[in-house]
C-alpha cells in the first residue's frame, strides 16, 4: 500500500466496499440454489471490485 498513489489506494478502497456490498446482495438473493437471473446486480458488484482492486496495481510509485 505503500507504493500505491492516491488514486490506487481509492481504488482499493471502492473495491473493498464494492465487494462488500456485492457479496451481502449475493447472500440476501441466494435461497439454495443459483439462479443467474437473480444474480445480476450482486456479481456486477463483484467483477466491479475485482477489477477496481487490480486496477489499483497500475498505479505505482515511482521508486527512486
Amino acid at each position: 500500500m505503500k507504493n500505491l498513489t492516491l488514486l490506487g489506494k481509492v481504488n482499493v478502497g471502492l473495491g473493498i466496499i464494492f465487494f462488500i456490498i456485492g457479496i451481502s446482495l449475493f447472500i440476501q438473493k441466494f435461497n439454495g440454489a443459483f439462479i443467474y437471473k437473480e444474480q445480476h446486480l450482486s456479481l456486477s458488484f463483484i467483477f466491479l471490485a475485482l477489477t477496481l482492486f487490480c486496477a489499483s496495481f497500475f498505479t505505482t510509485k515511482d521508486k527512486e
